[in-house]
């Protein structure tokens, strides 16, 4: 049976298969193809089989949106962001911490109130983690997320410091992640002293994009945005 069967059994993509092993995914891809599994690869996929068999659940939390799962503050908090965060980049705007903070409270009144950033930090990083996430299936022909995602900006770029209109430095790598997808080159580097110049593009990226639809909908599977 070739390797990318025995991934599919797993329900494993090669974007997931490549998060699990730290490998690069054209390499996975490529010796899961293979009419002959290389050995290196044959031992991973043994030891992934028997532990599916010992537990059938082991491989969820690779699963897409598994950061929005749950009954935590920080997952409800991402829930009930996206759609807030969604209307705003239609609009073209940027918001504070503090307004998404105020607006989260005005569409349930029963939140209380946090308007920090260093609260707020943790639910717009899973949001960032799903984003980065949506990009790397759809870069990859196994996974069923439509390759017009392969493009997807980070949407939590646009909630920023009242004072800077910058987003806070814990979003950094989800901006780098995002441009060196972009094909963007040194951009790690550029960080130092493009900070500005890069988020002010993400963002603008963030503006231009019209299909949200699978954050939407992510938000539903995994409980909705209500909370």
């Amino acid at each position: 049976m070739l390797g990318m069967e025995r991934l599919k059994k797993l329900k494993l993509t090669v974007a997931q298969t490549s998060y699990l092993l730290e490998l690069p995914p054209e390499l996975i891809a490529e010796a899961a193809r293979a009419e002959e599994t290389p050995q290196w690869l044959e031992y991973c996929l043994a030891k992934m089989e028997a532990e599916h068999v010992e537990d059938a659940e082991i491989f969820e939390y690779l699963r897409l949106g598994i950061e929005f799962t749950g009954d935590s503050w920080s997952a409800q908090t991402a829930r009930a962001a996206v759609p807030i965060l969604v209307d705003q980049a239609r609009k073209g705007q940027i918001l504070s911490y503090r307004d998404l903070d105020a607006e989260l409270h005005r569409r349930n009144p029963q939140r209380t109130p946090t308007g920090t950033l260093p609260k707020l930090a943790k639910p717009l990083g899973l949001l960032g983690e799903v984003v980065d996430h949506v990009r790397r299936e759809a870069r990859d022909s196994s996974s069923q997320v439509s390759e017009k995602y392969a493009h997807l900006p980070p949407l939590e770029t646009i909630v920023v410091r009242g004072n800077s209109g910058l987003p806070g430095t814990g979003a950094d790598g989800f901006l780098v992640n995002y441009l060196d997808d972009m094909g963007e080159s040194d951009v790690e580097e550029r960080m130092h002293v493009e900070r500005k110049a890069l988020y002010r593009k993400a963002q603008a990226d963030v503006f231009a994009h019209e299909d949200w639809d699978i954050l939407l909908d992510l938000v539903k599977k995994t409980g909705g945005a209500g909370a």
